[in-house]
């Protein structure tokens, strides 16, 4: 039992802690990058207001998906790939939207990949498998 409880611990922690983490520092380096590279002073997407900050989403997104992965729940990995598809959906809904920056909604994109690939990982060490994801 104390295995499982600790699996499960350092499976939520990998992926809600080190998953926020990377992601942040990733994120934010592609957008760097990206401001270094524009020619044009108008600001982009991203300096805009947040009414949800993309770090309550991230924790929220992974720890759904770290659970659904640990507890095998068939379609776990479809499932994340709808919901990165339903994020980038709604963004091209409303006014000022990445959808006006390519470049910028592909940060948004890669970064989702990467939080899900972090609740991928803790989720699989959650589950306490040994390398194959079924």
């Amino acid at each position: 039992m104390t295995g499982v409880i600790a699996r499960w611990l350092v499976g939520l922690a990998i992926s809600l802690f080190g998953g926020h983490w990377v992601t942040g520092l990733f994120v934010e380096g592609l957008r760097n990058h990206l401001d270094r590279l524009r020619a044009s002073t108008a600001p982009a997407a991203w300096y805009g207001d947040e009414y949800v900050p993309a770090w309550i989403t991230g924790l929220v997104e992974r720890a759904f998906f770290t659970v659904a992965v640990g507890f095998n729940v068939s379609g776990a990995v479809v499932a994340m790939v709808a919901w990165t598809v339903a994020k980038m959906v709604t963004d091209w809904n409303r006014p000022q939207a990445e959808r006006e920056d390519p470049a910028g909604a592909l940060t948004g994109l890669l970064g989702s990949l990467v939080s899900m690939f972090f609740a991928l990982i803790g989720g699989v060490i959650c589950r306490g498998t040994t390398g194959v994801i079924q």
